[in-house]
């Protein structure tokens, strides 16, 4: 299962440059601990309960390492099951259809190789 990790930093009561340097440090440690990054979320192939553990481990981490209040930065820290995400740039998938290529009509259907 695919599970999701939002960081959402606080840029609005924060130094910019403050945040986006923390926001690389976390970033950076994320990706080295397994994650991939999708646009703004973090996601890693392990159980709900592991991947929350492990993404406070890595801020906690985070925060050592650079002695700095990272948890402080942050407006909002969640996770969630990726795989029940709603991509809204994809048509509704109510919208999305199969056709057998023999009922679509005007195709005409070029066959290479052995038959």
């Amino acid at each position: 299962m695919r599970y999701g990790i939002a960081i959402n930093f606080d840029y609005e009561n924060h130094p910019y440059e403050t945040v986006r340097r923390i926001f690389g440090e976390v970033q950076e440690a994320m990706l080295r601990n397994g994650f991939r990054q999708d646009g703004r979320v973090f996601t890693i192939d392990l159980p709900a309960r592991e991947a929350c553990d492990l993404a406070r481990r890595v801020l906690d981490e985070v925060e050592a390492e650079n002695a700095t209040e990272t948890y402080r930065y942050i407006k909002e820290f969640y996770g969630f099951d990726f795989s029940d995400t709603t991509n809204l740039l994809l048509p509704p998938t109510d919208e999305i259809r199969v056709e057998e290529l023999n009922e679509v009509e005007d195709l005409e259907v070029i066959r290479f190789g052995r038959n």
